[in-house]
């Protein structure tokens, strides 16, 4: 989905509106907000269509509300100037969502998050206003239903990151997603594909595919069912398939025949990817069995990881076996929050070291 903004609201004093309004969206703790005028609050974030059709959680609404309305009183009580008094039905949302049985000390539920992110050059932006925007049902929690996949974690915001300032890599190719998780990467690489062949008027050519694929039936339902959301560029993708691939399967012999090399051989994959799939040392020798046998078919050029440094040794531990067979190169990057999208800074992994790295074949050219 795009989204324009007029000039007063990105640029010049009132840049911290749309700050608000990008943190308003991703669900980023009141106290880490800073404050602008109530008219931007009152327009752009309680009566946003969008907001109001994916609105963040209950439970995150009531504590939003409760901060914004106690700064408006006191820049009421100080201030003689702008707004005057605070517009009734600021306080008529937060009155209906304290009515409500919210259990503030309960796991947080599942709520929509949008982020806002700003094209680069190389996808044809020209408008410095223009966003665009990702929408996704998301946990709040670290591990729901015994996965971690329902979230987005920290290294999907970095690979983002480096497919946008690289979107020439992955325009014109079919890409895979190991572990896909909530979607977010399958919708930045079907919104580059599509921004992509608008811009060279070749709709009568099929988009390359894009193949998101995780081992957990219930993270794929909800990467597919966010993936379909209309607000999202990708639900005008025509070749976004879902798929089960177990890692494990390509240790199995005969490896012609196993599962994993079925799916590979018939996935015809360019480039693969993934993003903080590096974090249990269990998985290492079947992650790297599933690279290695990806790159043996002629089709797939490399392989391009956002990996978290949770663990240095289980880091280590990928690395050492990965060079075995493959060429991995780690490709410097100077991600921050800045750079494209705007996040949560107190966040369960948002201090922690993300390497990427490229992996290829030894004696691939790539």
């Amino acid at each position: 989905m795009s989204m324009t903004f007029t000039s007063d609201v990105c640029f010049g004093n009132d840049n911290g509106l749309l700050i608000l309004l990008k943190g308003y969206s991703a669900l980023i703790p009141p106290l880490h907000l800073k404050f602008p005028v109530h008219t931007f609050l009152l327009h752009q974030v309680l009566f946003d269509q969008h907001l109001e059709q994916y609105p963040p959680s209950e439970r995150y609404q009531q504590s939003f509300w409760k901060w914004a309305i106690g700064h408006l009183e006191r820049m009421d009580k100080d201030s003689d100037e702008e707004d005057g008094e605070i517009d009734t039905r600021i306080y008529e949302r937060y009155l209906s969502l304290i009515s409500r049985s919210i259990d503030p000390s309960g796991p947080p539920p599942d709520s929509y998050m949008t982020y806002y992110w700003k094209p680069s050059s190389s996808l044809g932006s020209t408008n410095r206003n223009s966003y665009e925007t990702i929408t996704l049902l998301e946990s709040r929690t670290t591990i729901e239903s015994g996965t971690t996949g329902l979230r987005t974690w920290y290294a999907s915001f970095v690979l983002a990151s480096y497919l946008i300032a690289n979107a020439e890599t992955i325009c014109d190719q079919t890409v895979l997603e190991l572990g896909c998780g909530s979607g977010f990467l399958g919708v930045i690489v079907a919104t580059i594909q599509q921004t992509f062949n608008k811009r060279r008027q070749s709709h009568h050519q099929p988009l390359p595919a894009v193949l998101l694929t995780d081992v957990n039936a219930g993270v794929l339902s909800r990467c597919r069912d966010n993936i379909r959301l209309r607000c999202n560029q990708s639900s005008n993708h025509p070749n976004i398939t879902f798929s089960t691939l177990d890692w494990f399967d390509a240790l199995s012999l005969p490896l012609g025949e196993n599962a994993a090399t079925t799916f590979l051989s018939k996935a015809g994959a360019g480039i693969v990817i993934g993003a903080d799939i590096v974090f249990d040392p269990i998985l290492v020798p079947p992650l790297v069995a599933t690279l290695r046998l990806a790159l043996s078919f002629e089709s797939t050029r490399m392989v391009v990881m956002a990996l978290t440094v949770r663990n240095e040794q289980t880091l280590a531990y990928f690395v050492s076996e990965a060079v075995k067979e493959l060429r991995v190169e780690e490709v410097p990057h100077a991600f921050t929050s800045a750079t494209y999208f705007d996040l949560d800074t107190a966040g369960v992994d948002a201090g922690l070291d993300v390497k990427i790295f490229k992996c290829t074949l030894r004696n691939s050219a790539s």
